[in-house]
């Protein structure tokens, strides 16, 4: 195994066992309350970025018919470490709030007899590490810049470009079986990430 393939690996599985706070930022300063009182629109919040790939993948669960089973235990998971945390965050927010409501309607709906064994089915992304860092990071990087936090989004992007740079050297193989949608992010992400963390570096210094 190449070194850089196993660091990349071992920080991509460190940060997924940690859940979605290993490299978020605590809100700090002057307006940090401001936050909390927000009723729309996305935060610059690792943990909602991470409930946000979790709404969007409920829904592309739903629609791909994945497996009942495997979906009832990520909604388990998900709804623990992120939905109601998250709500009790940001009471106020509707977006967090429709999407615990929705977590929790359609795990009403999971048949309990469900197989809890059965995976995803073959290149569904919602619970591969390295694709899921690359899209929240990079999304929660862009927030980060937006409030000039120079620091954190540096970090943010060498994490997606590690995480890019290993899925395009096995795009072919390992994840062959992504759906177009994250092709499509790869391809027009990892040049984006690469200028950007380059830009970043250079005002940081």
């Amino acid at each position: 195994m190449k070194p850089i393939f196993f660091l990349v690996c071992l920080l991509g599985l460190v940060a997924f066992l940690n859940g979605p706070s290993a490299f978020a930022a605590e809100g700090k300063g002057l307006y940090a309350d401001d936050t909390k009182d927000k009723t729309s629109g996305d935060l610059n919040d690792q943990d909602y970025w991470w409930a946000k790939w979790d709404a969007k993948n409920l829904e592309d669960a739903i629609k791909t018919r994945q497996p009942e089973g495997r979906i009832g235990i990520s909604i388990a998971s998900s709804l623990r470490d992120r939905m109601e945390p998250l709500a009790k965050k940001y009471p106020k927010h509707e977006g967090i709030k429709k999407w615990k409501e929705r977590f929790e309607e359609v795990e009403k709906k999971i048949n309990p007899n469900a197989n809890r064994g059965d995976s995803f089915k073959p290149g569904f992304p919602w619970e591969m590490a390295n694709y899921a860092q690359a899209w929240v990071n990079y999304q929660h990087a862009q927030m980060m810049v937006a409030d000039n936090d120079v620091e954190h989004a540096i970090g943010l992007l060498q994490n997606v470009v590690q995480n890019l740079n290993l899925i395009s050297e096995r795009e072919d193989t390992l994840f062959k079986d992504l759906p177009e949608e994250c092709h499509q992010f790869i391809k027009e992400t990892k040049p984006k990430a690469e200028k950007q963390l380059a830009e970043l570096k250079k005002k940081g210094h």
